[in-house]
């Protein structure tokens, strides 16, 4: 077990300190490959005019302004993150969009303060997997829901089922090794939610026993527009970038043989608009109750 895994510091530190600027780099990039998979999850998660929406590791607060305008004057949205720069470009960005039902709220959605029975929905695209403890956020959240309350999930399968992250960290592991138990993590992963079983079972454990949405989305994404940048994103971003983030000086050295691997690999996904690799994720939808 890591040294981070007592609770979120070390997970928040981690995205604050080190995460942050490259989000901020190839945000284009993670947040346009998170829309394609809410886009295609939204219609099914029946999100309506009127409805309270809990925003769960919300970022950017793309999905914020998104549901906004699904629930209408009518309804309100609250995103909630860690992440004090997201939020202050979320908020930017709320006020250049005229936006006047969504509000932001610094916090670890494992244990901040939420109104008791308030919300209609909790949502999370690619957020809950990041928790030291994904069921409690998830009962925080329950909590925070009125009895009718559900939960939208969208979270990344594994690894095999996830080339644009699984097969640049083959290449990276042909020269270094795998980071140690000591590693600086973002916390259990975006993995960490790609069995179906044990998901409905954390679901369950949360206080969400009705399933009513379990399918899987596969979508082509895109790692860079180019093979340049894509090569760059796979370097600083994601299981490949941990590891050579976490190699330290060792890496530099095995740098160049990296960098010709990766471009091997991406080459073949090339296409005029950008590189595109697979990627699947799961759409969730669970209730309190019937």
């Amino acid at each position: 077990m890591t040294t981070n895994a007592v609770d979120n510091t070390g997970f928040i530190e981690c995205w604050n300190s080190i995460l942050t600027p490259k989000w901020m780099r190839f945000r284009h990039l993670l947040s346009g490959n998170g829309k394609i998979h809410s886009d295609l999850a939204f219609p099914d998660f029946d999100i309506r005019r009127g409805d309270r929406v809990l925003d769960i590791g919300c970022g950017f607060g793309e999905t914020c302004l998104q549901m906004a305008e699904m629930v209408s004057e009518r309804g309100e949205v609250l995103g909630i993150d860690c992440t004090e720069s997201f939020l202050d470009i979320a908020r930017q960005e709320l006020g250049q969009a005229g936006v006047t039902n969504v509000r932001y709220q610094l916090g670890d959605a494992q244990d901040c303060e939420l109104p008791e029975a308030y919300f209609d929905v909790a949502y999370s695209r690619f957020g809950v997997m990041f928790f030291q403890s994904a069921v409690r956020a998830l009962r925080n959240a329950n909590r925070a829901l009125n009895p009718r309350g559900k939960v939208c999930l969208i979270v990344w399968l594994g690894l095999k089922d996830n080339p644009c992250w699984g097969a640049a960290k083959e290449v990276a592991l042909r020269y270094l090794p795998a980071p140690g138990d000591n590693a600086k993590t973002c916390g259990p992963g975006p993995f960490s939610m790609g069995d179906r079983e044990t998901d409905i079972a954390m679901l369950e454990a949360s206080g969400f026993p009705v399933i009513e949405r379990f399918e899987r989305i596969d979508a082509d994404i895109c790692v860079g527009l180019n093979i340049e940048e894509a090569i760059a994103y796979q370097i600083l971003v994601g299981p490949s970038g941990e590891i050579i983030r976490e190699a330290g000086p060792d890496a530099e050295q095995h740098l160049p043989k990296i960098r010709d691997g990766l471009a091997d690999l991406l080459t073949p996904y090339l296409r005029e608009d950008g590189v595109f690799m697979p990627s699947s994720t799961w759409a969730i939808t669970a209730r309190k109750s019937d």
